[in-house]
């Protein structure tokens, strides 16, 4: 795969300060933190130590911070701001509406087997709480028609299903239109986790027809952490309970117990929030559409994946676990290797990698910052440090 034919690379790298003497294959847990965003969290941190953080200035101006990002992050995710609730990572905005379904005694949810903790543990919350069934579709093992997999488990007691747009630890981009187009006809809502898709691929909410679909800050956009996003579809916001209220939630409230819940999807939203964080994640958005492109970014990334996924391939004892159908997350295993080993090994070399507990992996994330000498010298030591592993 060929350099960019100009600068463009170059002037995204002198961004990211943290880049200098590592190969930084780690987006997937958390990204190199742009100059910007470090500048905006500063800027912003240092307004709160000189100026009091209070009265109507202070809370104009938080409300402005919270509504500039919601109108950033609609337009990454192809939505209204409206839509969006600020929340502090993927796994707020999971525990909001599984916790938030009506669930009854009997009831029903599926999820799959390639799914993060943040998405399991929310319904295994539901499960012990309302004795509601778990339904786990057999992803891992690749079969022939993962939507089939997932759809046959509905039944009439289905009221949720909860899956990632990319799975954590295989890698693979999942089918979530098709299964949300078939959940719909069957009445069932569909909430997706986002944190390996959000910054990584081209997203349209309107396209891929999630109800719910929760985002992180910190990964591919390189946001701060701390920071996430809830999409909640307009249409799908009667159908979840409000679990958490706040300032944010409501739109008026009374002495005697009267409130009027905001209708849409900001009722999601909580009260203070670290504006210093917002900030940040306001000027990740504007780095990641002014100075980076997103159509580059999206499209360098699946690039170095797939060129990752090709040259791991060819390693003696390597099997590559993630399919053709990726966004920047490249799973393999290492054989009778233990994958930890590994990753501290390439941390030595100051390569930045991580590992998986099932199915038993190393996963690299190829950030658009990456070099195409970089991962190709990635994959060479990968293959010699395995090497040595089993001398």
């Amino acid at each position: 795969m060929p350099e960019p034919s100009d600068d463009h690379l170059a002037r995204v790298r002198d961004g990211l300060p943290s880049l200098a003497g590592r190969t930084y294959l780690n987006s997937g847990t958390t990204g190199p933190m742009p100059r910007p965003v470090a500048e905006a969290v500063c800027e912003a941190a240092m307004t709160h130590l000189t100026e009091p953080r209070t009265g109507r200035e202070h809370f104009e101006r938080a409300q402005e911070v919270k509504q500039a990002c919601r109108a950033a992050l609609a337009g990454l995710l192809g939505c209204r701001p409206t839509e969006i609730a600020l929340t502090h990572n993927t796994t707020e905005g999971m525990n909001l509406i599984t916790l938030g379904v009506n669930w009854a005694p009997g009831d029903e949810a599926i999820t799959t087997n390639v799914e993060h903790p943040g998405a399991l543990l929310p319904l295994w919350i539901v499960r012990d709480r309302f004795a509601v069934t778990i339904k786990t579709a057999d992803l891992e093992s690749r079969p022939s028609d993962p939507v089939d997999a997932v759809v046959r488990l509905i039944t009439p007691r289905t009221k949720l299903i909860s899956l990632s747009h990319v799975s954590y630890s295989t890698g693979d981009v999942l089918p979530v239109a098709e299964i949300a187009r078939a959940a719909h006809e069957r009445g069932v809502l569909v909430l997706v986790d986002a944190a390996q898709a959000f910054g990584a691929m081209g997203i349209d909410m309107a396209t891929l027809g999630a109800d719910f679909y929760s985002v992180s800050g910190q990964k591919w956009l390189c946001g701060p952490e701390g920071t996430g996003a809830l999409y909640s579809a307009q249409h799908a916001i009667s159908q979840i309970r409000t679990t958490f209220a706040g300032y944010g939630t409501i739109e008026a409230y009374n002495d005697y117990g009267g409130l009027l819940v905001r209708d849409d999807g900001r009722r999601f939203e909580q009260g203070t929030m670290h504006l210093p964080d917002l900030a940040g994640l306001l000027a990740a958005t504007t780095w990641m559409t002014a100075t980076v492109g997103e159509a580059w970014a999206h499209r360098r990334i699946h690039d170095l994946a797939a060129m990752a996924r090709a040259e791991l391939a060819k390693l003696d004892g390597v099997e590559v676990i993630t399919g053709a159908d990726h966004a920047g997350l490249v799973s393999f295993a290492v054989g009778d290797a233990d994958p930890q080993d590994l990753v501290q090994r390439l941390a030595g070399r100051a390569i930045l990698v991580r590992a998986i507990p099932r199915p038993a992996a190393v996963r690299l994330s190829a950030g658009c910052f990456v070099t195409d000498d970089e991962m190709t010298a990635a994959v060479a030591a990968i293959g010699e440090e395995l090497a040595a592993l089993r001398a």
